[in-house]
């Protein structure tokens, strides 16, 4: 009798976080697509009405992910200190978790981009040298998190350490630690979650782009971009670039 209560309660405690986790997938899919659908203003309301239902990971996402995108696409003064104040608010004080670790990866990877837009080379040096030091940390450590948020969580270690790797001067070397990382993104462009083939996606296309000079792969992925957000002018604007280049 005791086994089988045991059983059962096991089931349910596993069913509730099996629900837990669809919701969160549910909802931040739906907040992600009218992103990058460049509906901010829905995508704003949706994140808002489903604060509660989602965990912090994808709260945090989510939120610098807007941010961005509102300042990337009008490069307004306003939306410009809107995301320098999450950035800021968004920055831990100490991190002696893998969790902590992995948020702080995000945002300090986020401010990376906002740092170089603005072409602030101090704050791109400072955000470069934390976002190695916590990866380095992390790196035998076991992480808490498994599926879509782990594997998210990945793309941007990937992002970072490809980056490392860009050199004028590159070597064999270099060009297969690149080529590594190219080979694991796309493995994520054939996952069934938006976000991740999103993500995946688009890096593959600008990187083939402008790193690789491959505009003809680049233009394969923009196309499937175009394809799934045609309201994305950004998408359009970088696929038309690499069709000027072939």
């Amino acid at each position: 009798m005791n086994k089988q209560f045991l059983a059962l309660l096991a089931f349910l405690i596993v069913f509730a976080f099996a629900g837990k986790a669809s919701n969160n997938d549910s909802i931040a899919n739906r907040v992600f697509t009218l992103i990058y659908d460049q509906n901010l203003q829905a995508a704003e309301t949706a994140l808002k009405e489903g604060t509660t239902e989602l965990n912090d990971f994808y709260n945090l996402y989510l939120n610098l992910d807007l941010h961005w995108w509102k300042y990337r696409t009008t490069y307004s003064k306003e939306n410009s200190q809107k995301l320098d104040e999450l950035i800021e608010k968004s920055i831990l004080s100490e991190t002696n978790s893998y969790e902590k670790k992995m948020r702080q990866i995000m945002v300090k990877s986020y401010q990376l981009r906002y740092e170089k837009k603005k072409f602030n080379i101090f704050g791109m040096l400072s955000a470069r040298s934390a976002i190695r030091d916590l990866i380095s940390e992390i790196e035998n450590e076991d992480p808490p998190f498994s599926g879509n948020e782990q594997k998210l969580f990945e793309t941007f270690v990937i992002m970072y350490q490809y980056i490392e790797n860009i050199n004028f001067f590159a070597n064999e070397r270099k060009s297969a630690e690149r080529e590594k990382k190219l080979k694991r993104m796309e493995k994520f462009t054939l996952e069934d979650n938006v976000i991740l083939n999103t993500v995946a996606h688009f890096f593959l296309a600008r990187m083939n782009q402008k790193i690789e000079g491959n505009p003809e792969t680049g233009l394969q992925h923009f196309k499937i971009l175009t394809r799934q957000f045609p309201t994305n002018k950004t998408f359009a604007e970088y696929q038309k670039e690499c069709e000027e280049k072939i």
